[in-house]
């Protein structure tokens, strides 16, 4: 059982990780000085910094994590996540579109929830 909750939080934690990076470098690259996100918590300014910054963050403790080192920084990535997912769907100022939307949004705060407590048994190991 420990195995399949660590696997799913990195099977369920690379999409937006990557999702993350790749979009925050993009801005860079296209040279964007202001990005609008409403689902994050970050000033237009400071979305693509705080985009690349998290997905990097993400994607380096992923990878100490899988070789077990510093599985501890997967395990706050994870509660970041979390975190992040519960401020889109309930505190941030996005307005789902009907109830189906905002449905999709839970099952993916459900789904980080998964993803937190896997990351928390594999830095337990």
């Amino acid at each position: 059982m420990n195995f399949i909750l660590r696997a799913y939080s990195f099977v369920f934690l690379l999409p937006p990780t990557l999702l993350l990076f790749a979009m925050g470098s993009f801005a860079y690259l296209e040279g964007r000085k202001e990005l609008s996100i409403d689902m994050l918590p970050w000033a237009e300014a400071d979305v693509r910094m705080w985009l690349v910054l998290t997905g990097g963050f993400g994607l380096l403790s992923m990878v100490l994590a899988l070789l077990k080192k510093a599985r501890v920084l997967y395990a706050i990535y994870a509660v970041l996540a979390f975190v992040l997912a519960v401020y889109a769907v309930f505190l941030s100022r996005h307005r789902f579109d009907g109830e189906s939307d905002f449905y999709w949004g839970l099952a993916f705060v459900a789904g980080a929830l998964g993803a937190m407590l896997g990351a928390m048994v594999h830095a337990r190991k």
